[in-house]
C-alpha cells in the first residue's frame, strides 16, 4: 500500500489536540445537519435529494478516517430527538425508509478518509470517493427494501433502485467531483 506525505494543512488537522479535533468533528456534525435541510422531495420516492453526501465525503477528506466519528455523532444526535435528519429526528426514525442511508454516512466518511490519507494519485482518490459514495447506498438500499417490503410484499430490486438510487446518480457525480476537487486542493497546500 502506498502511503504519501501529507500536505501541511492535512498534517496540522491530523495533529490537532483533542480540543481541535472536537471542534472540527462538531463542525462536520453541524455541516451534515445543515445540509440535510437543503432538500428536494421527489413525489415518487421517500428519499429526498439533500447536500448531505457532499458533507459526509468532505468530513472524510478533511478529518480522514476520524471523520466517521462526526457521522456517528450526527446519527446519535438525530436518534436522541434533535431535528438534524432530513425528515426530523428521534428513535422512531429507525423505522424510516431513509435510515439506512444515514448508517452509510459513517462508512462513507471512513472510506473517503482512508483513501485521501493513503493515496495521492488522482485515480485512487477518485476511486475512494466513488466507493465512499456507494457505501451510503449499500445500507441505504437494503434498509429501504426491508422497510418498504414489510409494508408491501412484492417490492422488487428494480423498483428500489428506481426510487432510492437512480434519481440521485447525477447529483452524486457532481458531489463526488466537488469533494475530489477539495481533496486535491488540500493535497497541494
Amino acid at each position: 500500500m502506498e502511503t504519501i506525505a501529507l500536505s501541511k494543512i492535512e498534517k496540522k488537522i491530523l495533529h490537532l489536540g483533542i480540543l481541535g479535533k472536537v471542534v472540527f468533528t462538531l463542525m462536520f456534525v453541524l455541516l451534515t445537519a445543515l445540509s440535510s435541510k437543503v432538500k428536494i422531495f421527489l413525489p415518487f420516492s421517500p428519499v429526498p435529494i439533500t447536500m448531505q453526501t457532499f458533507s459526509v465525503l468532505l468530513s472524510g477528506v478533511v478529518l480522514k478516517e476520524f471523520g466517521a466519528i462526526s457521522q456517528v455523532l450526527y446519527l446519535l444526535l438525530g436518534l436522541s430527538g434533535m431535528d438534524v435528519f432530513a425528515k426530523g429526528g428521534g428513535l422512531s426514525y429507525i423505522a424510516s425508509p431513509t435510515f439506512g442511508y444515514i448508517i452509510g454516512f459513517i462508512f462513507a466518511s471512513y472510506i473517503a478518509g482512508y483513501f485521501t490519507r493513503h493515496f495521492s494519485d488522482v485515480k485512487r482518490i477518485l476511486l475512494g470517493l466513488i466507493l465512499a459514495d456507494l457505501a451510503i447506498y449499500v445500507p441505504g438500499l437494503i434498509y429501504l427494501y426491508i422497510v418498504l417490503y414489510i409494508g408491501h410484499k412484492g417490492i422488487t430490486l428494480p423498483y428500489i433502485l428506481s426510487i432510492g438510487f437512480l434519481p440521485f446518480v447525477v447529483g452524486d457525480v457532481i458531489k463526488v467531483i466537488a469533494a475530489f476537487g477539495f481533496a486535491k486542493g488540500i493535497k497541494r497546500v
